[in-house]
């Protein structure tokens, strides 16, 4: 018998439509929304078998998904695993429907929504895949301390080192940086690099509790250390979302149908030109008039 396995995922940002089809990394997958505050979403996979290689690879297919999902909208989606049930080996993936129910796990903060599923970005090596996966924790985080460690470690997934990518970044592409450079003003420098003050009162300052005599300590209870690191992660997380868009070169992947039929697929632009695909485009709003806006060229937004 075969195995319908379910991932739960939660997403500030949220689709157009509740339900989509289509295959991701060779896996076909159904993802269905639920009541952001009530349930966690749902993203659905048939395995031919249920055992434990099957589950790890589909697992780790969803979640890179959702990594790019979180790229492309820049939403907070945090992913686990929710369980499964058997499966007629004869019934379609189409016609599932969820059947584990879990809490969210990202508090509800207001959603963003009218987003559509069209395209993700392409993780073709493991920095990227890394990175985003990375980046994907740090923002569904509930601790200002954990997102600033899971940012930090973004820039150190190719081997370099955080501060020196930060002081380079901020010297040579400050106007690059999506950063408000008020939040760098509040931030105690004290003489030193940008780099430095995150890598040794903050970085370090979450890493080692007990630390030499001179060196900044973290203190849990205090109003200032909380401000001081909110502040901090959010300039952690500009310089990690830099380095993701300006070194880790991602493509683009892009929701197309086959004209053979079957489960639309997120594919390259590759196979986009052997003529075997039709493009899925992003529904566009309807505006007074019955006028609609141009279709946008294809290409990531800048």
């Amino acid at each position: 018998m075969a195995y319908l396995m379910e991932v739960s995922f939660d997403s500030s940002h949220r689709l157009r439509k509740k339900r989509y089809l289509f295959s991701y990394g060779g896996t076909d997958f159904k993802l269905v929304q639920d009541n952001p505050r009530r349930h966690a979403d749902h993203l659905l996979s048939v395995l031919p078998t249920d055992d434990d290689a099957s589950r790890q690879r589909v697992f780790a297919i969803a979640s890179e998904f959702l990594s790019a999902l979180s790229w492309e909208t820049g939403g907070r989606v945090a992913v686990w695993p929710a369980g499964g049930r058997g499966w007629r080996d004869d019934a379609q993936l189409a016609d599932a429907e969820p059947c584990m129910y879990t809490f969210p796990r990202i508090p509800f903060g207001g959603n963003t929504i009218g987003y559509d599923l069209w395209r993700v970005p392409h993780i073709s090596t493991n920095e990227q895949r890394r990175a985003l996966a990375l980046l994907r924790e740090a923002r569904a985080a509930n601790s200002v301390y954990l997102a600033f460690l899971f940012y930090w470690q973004v820039m150190e997934v190719s081997g370099g080192h955080a501060d020196a990518i930060i002081n380079r970044a901020w010297r040579r592409h400050r106007n690059q940086v999506r950063l408000d450079p008020a939040d760098v003003d509040r931030l105690a420098l004290a003489g030193r690099s940008l780099g430095d003050y995150l890598r040794e009162d903050c970085r370090h300052a979450i890493a080692h509790v007990t630390r030499r005599p001179g060196r900044r300590a973290l203190d849990l209870d205090r109003l200032e250390e909380r401000t001081r690191f909110e502040i901090s992660t959010r300039v952690a997380g500009a310089f990690a979302e830099h380095f993701i868009r300006e070194h880790l070169n991602l493509g683009d992947l892009w929701l197309a149908r086959p004209r053979s039929g079957g489960v639309p697929a997120f594919v390259d632009r590759n196979a986009l030109r052997t003529g075997r695909f039709v493009q899925i485009w992003p529904a566009r709003p309807r505006i007074p008039g019955g006028v609609r806006p141009r279709r946008a060229t294809v290409g990531r937004a800048r």
